[in-house]
């Protein structure tokens, strides 16, 4: 019987469902990030996540070799998949189509996109960044937040020695002040042409992402915008085992693997029937985990 679960191909997925990812794992990009594709990962499994690292210029004195590894790596720890899931109920709602376990797939993609964001934010408090007034925080309110703002975190990150990509990452309020901004609704003053969905155009050069996915762990402090370096907090992606993959698929289990070309994130979709129910059932989900590396953010709380 032809149905979604063999009908659905990779480029479906690819074109239909992994953008869904890639928008809600925008501002992630304001980490370090590192992906391992090797197949050979699974829970509680290390990845190695780059972290560049700053330089200092020097006078030639007869030797080139006096510097040292320009690039660390940090562990990461693999936790269990982020994942979301959905079912069709064929005897009262019909069999699947293509088309709506597509559309349920980006919705639960983007969902799952959430998830891992929300973990990632979770690590910038005040616990890991520190609580103090005009070094670690600013206290503004939305209405009052602006451009000239963006110009004391910069000054603050800096004060922390944070070298490299600065970005900030807002949730909808603060994003939606910075919209009403005369210097960046000006395009060509912010050096942008065009608006992104989830990223503003950039501001002192530092990219400028937004999203819904704050957590209660930031939020219950207030925190609004998060302004941060690559040298903060550390994410890992990994492909899933492919021994896994195949006990499944030899279950009925019907899997296909997609990657970001950009990021190179995977996301497995995978589909399969509940013989008991008879529901068919979809789930996406990626392998990740993060971890804090370090002071090197600064937080806006609202007032």
């Amino acid at each position: 019987m032809a149905n979604t679960l063999t009908n659905v191909t990779s480029t479906m997925v690819q074109d239909e469902v992994l953008p869904a990812l890639q928008i809600g794992l925008l501002p992630i990009q304001a980490c370090s990030v590192g992906v391992d594709l090797s197949g050979t990962k699974g829970v509680g499994d290390a990845v190695r996540v780059p972290i560049a690292s700053s330089r200092t210029g020097a006078a030639y004195a007869g030797n080139w070799e006096t510097g040292d590894s320009t690039v660390t790596t940090q562990s990461v720890t693999l936790a269990v998949p982020d994942f979301a899931a959905w079912y069709v109920d064929p005897y009262q709602e019909g069999m699947p189509t293509i088309e709506r376990f597509l559309a349920q797939g980006r919705e639960a993609a983007y969902g799952v996109a959430k998830k891992v964001l929300q973990d990632v934010l979770a690590n910038f408090v005040a616990a890991n960044i520190n609580d103090v007034a005009d070094t670690d925080k600013k206290v503004i309110t939305a209405a009052n937040y602006d451009v000239d703002d963006q110009a004391d975190l910069w000054e603050l990150l800096k004060g922390k020695g944070v070298d490299g990509q600065v970005s900030a990452i807002h949730n909808i309020a603060y994003a939606t002040s910075l919209l009403k901004d005369a210097a960046l609704q000006d395009r060509s003053a912010s050096g942008s042409s065009m608006l992104q969905t989830g990223e503003l155009p950039p501001i002192f050069g530092a990219r400028q992402f937004y999203t819904d996915a704050f957590p209660s762990a930031v939020t219950t402090e207030n925190t609004t915008v998060i302004y941060t370096g690559k040298t903060t907090a550390a994410v890992g992606f990994a492909a899933p085992n492919p021994d896994i993959l195949q006990a499944e698929t030899d279950a009925g289990v019907n899997i296909i693997q997609v990657t970001d070309p950009v990021t190179g994130i995977p996301l497995t979709w995978r589909t399969w029937v509940n013989t008991a129910t008879g529901f068919y059932w979809g789930a996406v989900y990626v392998m990740k985990g993060d971890a804090f590396l370090q002071n090197a953010a600064v937080r806006v709380v609202s007032a």
